[in-house]
């Protein structure tokens, strides 16, 4: 100290500044570094969507969104994917779960992270539902995976399996039916132009025994059989009928008809004669 100086005078020379604050730990800088990039990511897909900035998931050093299998959910359900992070997967009731069970996000030599397993699990229905088969009767609503199909057709139809060689349909592991059999009848028969029958138009089997009537619209004539019937082995007892128009017919019958009695008064026969033969000629046409 410099003699004639007061040492409490607030010198500036003398003043000396605070020490700076000692630096936070490394572990707290990339803890913070990372919610800082968590929160903009957030704030990016607000703006732009999260389909806009996929990217970012490697910048953050996360695995994507592994999403779930239908009719199933993962846990936990939302959040951001960090590496070893772990999903597992589960189904809603009635459902098994086919594929892992669970994924964990690893990240690989090249820096880049992803989900292992890669294989996609499946929700698969633990029963087979009873199948819908028009003209026949289904026993049981449900089945297990092996049992067979009790079906029993309606009275006229009868079953017929896609395989032959195998007259059974199985409920098989996912679900779903093999070989599943119809119940048929005779085909609806095709229909003619000008003509209609009693059946109804939505109806497209009959079972044996059934019978079709067929009419022509009016100005037509009938040509063929009036009525089919459905033949025990699935086959109509005759062709399906057609529908003429008579005013062609008639026009025919009548040129046909001056022909010949202009032939007739040629041979110049009596008029007693030529009545008889006309009314003959008529009552042939009739």
């Amino acid at each position: 100290m410099y003699h004639g100086m007061n040492p409490n005078s607030r010198d500036p020379f003398l003043e000396q500044p605070p020490p700076p604050p000692p630096p936070p730990p490394p572990l707290f800088q990339r803890c913070q570094s990372k919610l800082s990039l968590v929160v903009l990511w957030f704030q990016l897909a607000l703006c732009f969507g999260p389909a806009q900035i996929t990217g970012g998931f490697d910048e953050l050093h996360a695995c994507s969104d592994p999403g779930f299998p239908e009719y199933g959910y993962k846990m936990p359900s939302t959040g951001v994917f960090f590496e070893s992070s772990v999903v597992r997967f589960h189904c809603q009731e009635g459902y098994r779960l086919k594929g892992p069970s669970q994924k964990l996000c690893e990240r690989h030599f090249n820096g880049s992270l992803s989900w292992k397993p890669s294989d996609k699990p499946v929700c698969l229905q633990e029963d087979c539902l009873a199948p819908t088969v028009e003209d026949a009767e289904i026993q049981n609503k449900t089945y297990r995976t092996g049992n067979k199909l009790i079906i029993s057709c309606h009275e006229g139809f009868q079953i017929h399996f896609s395989d032959l060689d195998t007259l059974v349909s199985i409920c098989q592991d996912d679900g779903t039916w093999d070989n599943l059999p119809i119940c048929q009848g005779c085909l609806r028969p095709l229909l003619l132009p000008h003509s209609f029958t009693n059946i109804s138009q939505f109806k497209s089997s009959f079972p044996i025994g059934s019978m079709i009537y067929f009419q022509c619209f009016p100005g037509y004539k009938l040509e063929g059989a009036e009525f089919l019937e459905c033949m025990y082995n699935l086959i109509w007892s005759d062709s399906p009928p057609r529908c003429l128009d008579t005013y062609l017919f008639y026009v025919c019958i009548y040129s046909l008809l001056k022909i010949i009695l202009g032939c007739l008064k040629l041979c110049k026969i009596t008029c007693l004669q030529y009545v008889l033969i006309k009314c003959i000629l008529h009552e042939l046409i009739d």
